[in-house]
């Protein structure tokens, strides 16, 4: 990784980039940020269209436990892959169990869900924080910068092309199943497979995206830039790149933001987001008066 880091500060050098990224954590996030933005865009067509946005938020909820189990097994605080991604897995499928063996709705069992997260969390940070400093584990809530390590890069870049993968070769078989589950199943589709295979996909992004957004605000960069594009886009191709573009855009910028400013990174990268999302209303608005 130490090349990147020399190329990148160079060009920074140079004056291709602001001088901010000649240090290497602000390189660590702007990778981070290339990975992940365009990535959490293209999911979020999905996620907006399946109607899952608190879905993802009690993932990230789940985040805290994660970190809490992985923190109490022994893993170290700035690696708890293990605890975090296989809490979140867990939780991400027993919702979808639950989902398709119920006629339960789907807010009414992610609220539920959610409710159980939470209590755990608070449970086991309390567990926690007796042998370690809470300010170690709050960049998982809010995002940081500083805590982005190589390691992290390497399992980012892992998941995000796993996941990219297969998001692109089922990506109109998971639209198909959401769209219309009947012909779905007609055209000899799984639509209960494609939906398991589609949480899993989600939830590895989700987590993996975790330190540079932090679980609190995950929520938002999936839906806003999705829900953005939707607001000014005429057909799915069009609602795909928006949506990845907003995505990419406020990973990007929120993160050179940030880098200037004492504030968390994810909640710099939300409040771009926000900004995007009320600029296409206003286009949006502009463009039906003008007709």
């Amino acid at each position: 990784m130490d090349w990147i880091y020399h190329l990148i500060a160079g060009w920074a050098e140079a004056g291709f980039l602001p001088s901010i990224f000649q240090h290497t954590f602000m390189i660590r996030g702007l990778l981070a940020a290339i990975l992940i933005g365009p990535l959490l865009g293209a999911i979020g067509t999905v996620v907006v269209t399946k109607k899952l946005a608190f879905f993802t938020q009690t993932i990230g909820n789940a985040a805290m436990s994660g970190v809490a189990i992985g923190l109490l097994f022994g893993e170290p605080i700035d690696g708890t892959y293990a605890g975090l991604y296989g809490f979140c897995l867990i939780v991400a499928l027993v919702m979808t169990f639950i989902k398709n063996r119920s006629r339960l709705s789907n807010d009414t069992i992610i609220g539920v869900v959610l409710a159980q997260v939470l209590g755990i969390g608070i449970v086991l940070m309390i567990l926690v924080t007796s042998q370690f400093n809470i300010h170690q584990v709050e960049a998982i809530l809010f995002g940081s910068l500083i805590t982005l390590n190589d390691t992290d890069l390497i399992t980012l870049l892992a998941a995000a092309g796993a996941a990219g993968i297969m998001f692109m070769l089922t990506f109109n078989r998971v639209m198909l199943s959401s769209f219309n589950p009947v012909l779905a199943k007609a055209r000899g589709l799984n639509p209960v497979f494609l939906e398991y295979l589609f949480v899993t996909l989600m939830t590895i992004v989700v987590v993996a995206s975790l330190k540079l957004i932090g679980a609190l605000l995950v929520l938002v960069l999936i839906v806003v830039p999705a829900a953005g594009a939707q607001n000014i886009v005429h057909n799915l191709r069009q609602f795909i790149w928006v949506s990845i573009l907003f995505a990419t855009i406020s990973t990007t910028v929120g993160l050179l933001l940030s880098g200037l400013l004492p504030v968390p990174s994810g909640a710099v990268i939300v409040l771009v987001s926000s900004l995007l999302f009320y600029g296409s209303l206003m286009v949006k608005a502009i463009f039906i008066r003008r007709q």
